[in-house]
């Protein structure tokens, strides 16, 4: 049976002698972003694809599929790269981020943040900056506050997506970990001294996180 996209990045990796960290530094994101690929969780990009293929020397039809050689793509076939455009999304608080829509308009506000954003992210999409400690944990994979979040609200949520929620008669959304369970909807916080919260009809997720990222 053919192994995963995200087994095959960590095999080029360990067969590199490359640390996670070092490929996250390489590439441009965070190390969080590559333990995601790794697992599974987080798909990977177009604008990440062909910059990661070239550092684990191999080549992008490989990455994703599986197929064919592992060799490197000939010289010219990354150049498609250098062509796409990055577009500028907003950086919303807790608040903004309850109220945001389709229609919303930041840029009039002269002291909005706007940070540069994958192209294929859907012109609804936003980040968000991490406030509090509940998806801070103790062991494994820990999202600590002042991280990034890339949020777009077009994408269809999936069991272990990391999401954002809005709770009825609450202002601020919230951002968990969302898990099937025997026909359940649940949050999950990676804090344990957080509360489970359930998905139902006074609690509506709003949007899937995409992409994780440290804000230097």
């Amino acid at each position: 049976m053919k192994n995963t996209l995200g087994e095959r990045i960590r095999q080029r990796r360990k067969e590199l002698k490359l640390t996670q960290l070092q490929v996250a530094k390489k590439v441009g994101v965070s190390h969080v972003t590559v333990s995601q690929w790794e697992s599974d969780i987080m798909k990977l990009k177009a604008e990440n694809l062909y910059h990661l293929a070239k550092l684990l020397n191999t080549n992008a039809r490989w990455l994703l599929s599986g197929e064919g050689s592992t060799a490197p793509d000939i010289a010219g076939t990354e150049v498609t790269t250098n062509q796409i455009t990055v577009k500028r999304l907003p950086v919303l608080d807790y608040v903004q981020a309850a109220s945001h829509s389709a229609n919303s308009d930041y840029s009039n506000i002269s002291k909005m943040e706007w940070e540069d954003s994958p192209s294929n992210a859907s012109n609804n999409a936003y980040w968000l900056k991490v406030v509090g400690d509940s998806m801070s944990a103790q062991l494994g994979l820990s999202i600590i506050e002042g991280m990034m979040v890339l949020v777009d609200p077009d994408e269809t949520p999936k069991n272990g997506s990391f999401v954002i929620a809005k709770l009825e008669n609450v202002e601020e959304v919230t951002f968990k970990k969302l898990a099937f369970d025997a026909g359940e909807q649940l949050l999950n916080p990676l804090n344990q001294s957080y509360r489970q919260i359930q998905v139902n009809e006074n609690c509506q997720i709003i949007g899937v996180v995409t992409e994780l990222r440290h804000k230097l």
